[in-house]
């Protein structure tokens, strides 16, 4: 149904959708069978919601199979025997068969056909593939399946039990608790004994789930346990490069001030990137991509700066491909009053410190911020130094490349003169403050 890799949120919602359609029949249907339910209302309307989800999901999927581009004389004669088949079964999951049950009065004496609801948990394995081949799925989501697989496993073994040990006496919530108590000793090998079979075929089953029981419960417990692992890599990861860089640094007796500067900058790149070296996850890939790549990397950038707030993305992208990097170290000055400018800055890592002509620092700035940014549309002289404070890794935009964006995107142009504005007004109002107070 969907292209692996390739899905959208709302494919990914769909998909849900038809796990949880899928769970409630699972869950419901031999329920309703072994414990010989009449049909309630509720049933009614559930049983009508989730034939019109399948049905959804089956016109869809013609609808994907026709127009797919693929030569049918390459088709053998198996793959359209096996189309077929997966065809007339969704069909037949369709089917609400509830419904059909409560208006021709089949419910007592066909309840049989309550069972062929569960024709619908074909659609389980195509969900269960898809999700399992996305890598980028969230973990606590592939958690939830196996939990909730796991739930339905369980559940199915003790209607078994209820099958072939009928409900004679108590309430049946009371009896189907039991047979929940039971199958789950008896799938994790633990078997009280206090609930035993009475009947042949009651004990061979028995020794079915225990032998079964094994490879459940280990599939379950080293599927989620490597899953719990994999969202520990990264850090896993990062904490040893911090052992590995704390040892390089006493070896080679780096002074304090140093080490504080490396230490720094390591935390800053665990907490705001991916991993340590970007460009390492994207290196095998053509370099046309790659740059492409890190355009959107540096769009995550600049979306955060004022100065491009509420711009396209077609816009963002452009600037993206013409911001050029550069690193400065600590009491590196970046621009110097009086000079002419013709470029603004954004940091991506470490703080800079703007000081007057008198020395004094009215700013400190840090990720995500930006200065400079008047050269871009006035000529002008610098009117304060600017002095990185720490090791910093900053993004340089010049006038030139500024001004043939704005041609296409006017919007940047704006949001620069409004922010331009804004500061002269919230100096003025602050010098008005300074002359009142003396």
């Amino acid at each position: 149904m969907f292209e692996e890799n390739q899905l959208s949120k709302k494919q990914l919602i769909w998909i849900g959708i038809l796990f949880w359609a899928v769970a409630f029949t699972a869950l419901e249907a031999p329920f309703s069978f072994v414990f010989k339910t009449k049909i309630q209302f509720w049933q009614l309307w559930s049983d009508g919601i989730l034939s019109a989800i399948f049905f959804v999901d089956l016109v869809y999927r013609i609808r994907e199979m026709i127009n797919q581009k693929s030569d049918p004389k390459k088709k053998t004669y198996g793959d359209h025997i096996r189309t077929g088949m997966f065809l007339l079964v969704d069909l037949v999951a369709c089917i609400p068969f509830d419904i059909i049950s409560f208006t021709f009065g089949l419910e007592q004496g066909f309840k049989i056909i309550t069972l062929l609801r569960l024709f619908r948990l074909v659609r389980i394995v195509k969900v269960w593939k898809i999700v399992s081949s996305i890598a980028l799925i969230p973990r606590h989501i592939k958690i939830q399946m196996y939990v909730i697989a796991t739930i339905i496993v369980i559940h199915w073994i003790a209607c078994g039990w209820v099958l072939l040990h009928p409900h004679t006496e108590g309430t049946r919530l009371d009896y189907y608790v039991t047979c929940l108590y039971w199958a789950v000793t008896t799938l994790t090998t633990i078997g009280y004994g206090d609930i035993t079979p009475q009947t042949p075929i009651a004990r061979i089953f028995t020794m079915f789930i225990m032998i079964s029981g094994v490879g459940v419960y280990g599939i379950v417990i080293g599927n989620v346990s490597n899953m719990l692992q994999a969202a520990n890599r990264y850090k896993e990861k990062n904490r040893e490069k911090i052992q590995d860089l704390a040892t390089f640094l006493k070896h080679y007796n780096i002074p304090p001030r140093i080490q504080q500067a490396c230490f720094q900058y390591y935390t800053h790149m665990f907490e705001k990137r991916l991993s340590d070296n970007d460009s390492k996850i994207i290196s095998d890939l053509p370099p046309a991509l790659q740059n492409e790549l890190q355009i959107f990397m540096n769009m995550k950038l600049i979306s955060a700066v004022p100065v491009f707030k509420g711009c396209s993305i077609a816009c963002l992208k452009e600037v993206s491909a013409e911001l050029e990097q550069k690193y400065y170290a600590p009491g590196h000055t970046i621009i110097n009053i009086g000079e002419v400018g013709d470029e603004m800055y954004i940091i991506g890592h470490g703080k800079v410190e703007v000081i007057l002509k008198d020395g004094n620092t009215v700013a400190t700035l840090h990720e995500g911020q930006c200065f400079g940014e008047q050269a871009l549309l006035e000529h002008t002289t610098r009117n304060a130094n600017v002095r990185a404070q720490s090791y910093c890794d900053l993004y340089k935009l010049n006038k030139e490349s500024f001004l043939k964006i704005v041609e296409k995107h006017p919007e940047l142009h704006d949001n620069l003169s409004k922010l331009l504005r804004r500061r002269e007004s919230d100096k003025r109002q602050s010098n008005d403050i300074a002359s009142t107070a003396k």
